[in-house]
């Protein structure tokens, strides 16, 4: 299973909350809990078709690189739990 928190910065404090957390089961399945539409958002990758990497197309290869949707720093991707054999490619 993985599980990835995106934190956005808290305006009233030094610390940042949770607003979405995306959850991928051993089988593939997955589940986005929270206010960011994160099936929406499309990651660039030169290995997936068309070179953007979809939740849809690949739910643990997407949670793993996130991060690369994230740049700003608005909201930070934090995995808080990765227990699925690594990806050659991830």
């Amino acid at each position: 299973m993985i599980t990835v928190e995106f934190r956005e910065r808290d305006p009233n404090s030094e610390t940042r909350r949770v607003v979405a957390t995306l959850t991928v089961a051993d089988d593939r399945t997955y589940i986005v809990a929270g206010a960011l539409p994160l099936e929406e958002i499309s990651i660039l990758d030169r290995a997936a078709p068309g070179g953007r990497l979809t939740l849809a197309a690949d739910p643990v290869r997407w949670a793993r690189k996130s991060h690369k949707a994230f740049r700003a720093g608005y909201i930070v991707p934090v995995i808080t739990e990765d227990t699925l054999p690594a990806d050659s490619e991830s």
